[in-house]
């Protein structure tokens, strides 16, 4: 369960923290690289930052090895903007929802592609059904 306010700094980072990974850091890894998440622990001491990217040139690996490189620089950032008493710990991780997503909608098009292409009736017995009779 969180508290109001571990949800408003969770706004309030992931807010900014999309505006200085999406617009502010010059890294040509990070680029097209957006932020998706942003969980706070209890304590407001540590957060976690989910971020996805769209260059396929650039590996997710390579992605975080590129904002760990940019750590010091987005808590600095984040101590300036921010009115918190603690300025937190980063940590990155790669979100791979959105591929997930993707590789579910394929498959899922590919089921019913297949159901147009070879239609059975529902009232008809498939040939299990008529072995068992």
């Amino acid at each position: 369960m969180t508290t109001v306010r571990q949800q408003r700094v969770t706004r309030l980072l992931f807010e900014e923290l999309s505006i200085l990974v999406s617009n502010e850091l010059e890294d040509p890894r990070i680029s097209l690289t957006t932020v998706t998440n942003v969980t706070v622990s209890r304590d407001l001491r540590h957060v976690k930052v989910y971020v996805t990217h769209q260059d396929d040139e650039v590996q997710d690996y390579e992605v975080l090895r590129g904002l760990k490189a940019a750590t010091p620089y987005l808590r600095r950032q984040i101590a300036q903007r921010c009115s918190l008493r603690i300025t937190p710990e980063l940590l990155f991780y790669y979100d791979d929802t959105p591929q997930k997503a993707a590789r579910i909608d394929e498959l899922l098009r590919r089921i019913a592609q297949e159901r147009l292409d070879n239609p059975t009736r529902i009232d008809e017995p498939t040939a299990q059904e008529q072995q068992s009779d």
